[in-house]
């Protein structure tokens, strides 16, 4: 058993869709930040050097404006990095709950080094100003972005492993989910995902949020504008073969026509998108960059839903386990209950019930071997007829009301639900 099944218990189907539902939810938030991040630390670390390198001022300040941008705020890290990741590690661990797979430890392992990654990145960008000013090198922005960057192969490569049951068994080590092919495109669509994110959201957050920057020169605009859109224009040249790429490695376990119809409206979104970006560098306008920035946000959505679906279809051996695990457990706890109210059930029987019902044999009653088994262990239901009992079969006459209280009626069907199981 997985050491990480110690931290939860098995959920029930309800529970397991609004597990399914929170999953998704926090991806939407936590996928794009760390796209956001990651294109950020790299695109203001080479700027920062290559500004120091040529003396050029308006690549230091790109790269600076660009840390500060993409890390959005000191309060964006919990709100779209921290709490979102730990909902992913609980998530997952309930969805993996018995599945004999490295998945849920390798996602434990990403998400520490994330956790490592956003103290390296936030101390970079508050050092930023004094680093540049002595014209000292800062180390903390390239520790901060190879952290982020292993821990994001490691996460696309234990969400790829996740949605393929049919290598649980014989990937069980973390060098044989880094060098799967799985994991690698995988991890090629996320830093697709992270060059258009990270596109979009220099040419929202120079151009549209708030007003824009101020004091941009002519030639600082054209650098910004030129730069964001060939990497966006780059990353979404290369998202569609990534998706394709993926879909193809998909295992059968994991295919269905809604999956189909998600990388479809994936490939369109990605299309359109093309025509924004086109827009951008044709002109110098920046007009469509907030319908753009929307845009990417839908598809990365988009393509966070084709995956869950993958995903889902795939564990619905193992989430079918996990239900009956969760029944098997509730059926438990109510005996306990009913065992510790102190209630006789058995001298119930024997003075209520045993005149008209035995549980092997027809007497007034059926016997109960042919009825209890159809409540299917559902106590509460059972307890209910008890209390109010309805005509159901013609052959046998109506059960008269026994004048049982609740707590009788509900020790009364554990027992026999108990009793009938035995036999």
């Amino acid at each position: 058993m997985n050491i990480f099944d110690q931290l939860v218990i098995p959920a029930s189907s309800n529970h397991i869709l609004l597990i399914k539902y929170m999953l998704t939810i926090s991806l939407i938030l936590f996928i794009p930040y760390i796209g956001m991040l990651l294109g950020g630390m790299f695109i203001s670390t080479y700027f920062n050097k290559k500004g120091k390198r040529e003396g050029n001022s308006l690549y230091t300040r790109f790269a600076e404006d660009v840390i500060n941008k993409l890390t959005i705020s000191g309060n964006a890290k919990f709100g779209l990095g921290v709490i979102p990741a730990i909902s992913i590690f609980l998530a997952y661990a309930q969805l993996l709950y018995t599945a004999k797979t490295i998945s849920l430890s390798m996602i434990a392992l990403a998400m520490v080094l994330f956790f490592l990654s956003l103290s390296f990145i936030y101390k970079y960008k508050d050092i930023f100003k004094l680093e540049r000013m002595l014209s000292q090198i800062n180390y903390t922005g390239s520790i901060g972005k190879y952290l982020l960057l292993t821990a994001v192969y490691i996460f696309a490569g234990a969400m790829a492993l996740a949605s393929s049951p049919d290598n649980w068994n014989s990937v069980n080590n973390i060098m044989q989910l880094i060098f799967s092919w799985q994991s690698m495109f995988n991890f090629l669509t996320l830093l697709c995902i992270s060059g258009l994110v990270s596109g979009s959201a220099i040419i929202f957050f120079f151009f549209k949020w708030d007003g824009g920057l101020k004091d941009m020169t002519d030639d600082y605009s054209e650098l910004v504008r030129r730069f964001a859109g060939n990497l966006a224009i780059i990353s979404g040249i290369l998202f569609p073969l990534m998706i394709l790429l993926s879909y193809v490695y998909l295992p059968y376990s994991a295919l269905s026509p809604l999956l189909f119809y998600y990388t479809v409206a994936v490939m369109l979104v990605s299309i359109i998108l093309g025509s924004f970006i086109s827009s951008i560098l044709k002109s110098s306008g920046v007009g469509s960059a907030t319908m753009f920035f929307a845009m990417i946000i839908i598809m990365i959505s988009l393509n966070i839903f084709k995956d869950q679906q993958a995903f889902a279809t795939a564990i619905d051996l193992n989430t079918v386990i996990i239900t009956e695990l969760a029944d098997k457990l509730e059926k438990e706890s109510q005996s306990k209950v009913t065992q510790s109210s102190g209630i006789d059930a058995e001298a119930i029987f024997t003075q209520k019930c045993s005149a008209c019902h035995k549980f092997d044999q027809k007497v007034v009653g059926p016997p109960y071997d042919l009825t209890v088994p159809k409540y299917k262990g559902d106590v509460q239901k059972l307890a209910e007829y008890i209390l109010n009992p309805q005509k159901i079969d013609p052959a046998y006459p109506p059960m008269p009301v026994q004048g049982l209280k609740k707590k009788e009626a509900t020790a009364m069907a554990q027992w026999l639900i108990d009793k009938a199981g035995k036999k």
